[in-house]
């Protein structure tokens, strides 16, 4: 992998995660701590702290950084907000693309960088929507490529 990419994705990752963590810190000690708020900012603070991990990894170039970081822009890549679930998680930057229905309507939302964790159950919305987040889907692409091949198990002749 290219060392300026490795740099950029680690400088994302760890800066989005940085900016999570922070913002997380500051809505737990402003806000009153409930059950319901306990358990969504504790997901939340450590999918900011992996990817403050996940960004250090790639900085230092770590044996295993490639595979962490892929599986961390994975979990980035759906959207899904719903009447009875929604779930978006973003660590440095996104670009979301939604499929809402009734109607059915296709569009592009928002792009941004920083970071987000979002996770809700039973919201009432008037219309559910499924997206992706295409810059995560870019990481993973580009990511994955850089992955050695491995030998196949078949032995040919």
């Amino acid at each position: 992998m290219n060392q300026w990419i490795r740099r950029g994705l680690g400088i994302l990752a760890l800066g989005g995660g940085a900016i999570g963590l922070s913002g997380g810190m500051m809505t737990t000690m402003q806000a009153p701590a409930t059950l319901a708020s306990v358990l969504i900012i504790f997901p939340a603070m450590a999918f900011f702290l992996w990817g403050i991990w996940c960004g250090v990894q790639m900085l230092e170039a770590g044996a295993q950084a490639v595979h962490c970081n892929a599986i961390f822009w994975l979990v980035q890549v759906p959207i899904i907000q719903g009447s009875s679930f929604g779930y978006l998680a973003f660590c440095g930057a996104q670009i979301q693309v939604f499929l809402k229905t009734n109607p059915a309507e296709l569009g592009f939302f928002a792009s941004m960088f920083g970071a987000q964790f979002g996770v809700y159950l039973g919201r009432a919305l008037e219309r559910s929507a499924f997206g992706i987040n295409l810059f995560a889907v870019a990481m993973v692409f580009l990511l994955l490529r850089s992955l050695p091949v491995q030998a196949s198990c078949v032995k040919s002749d």
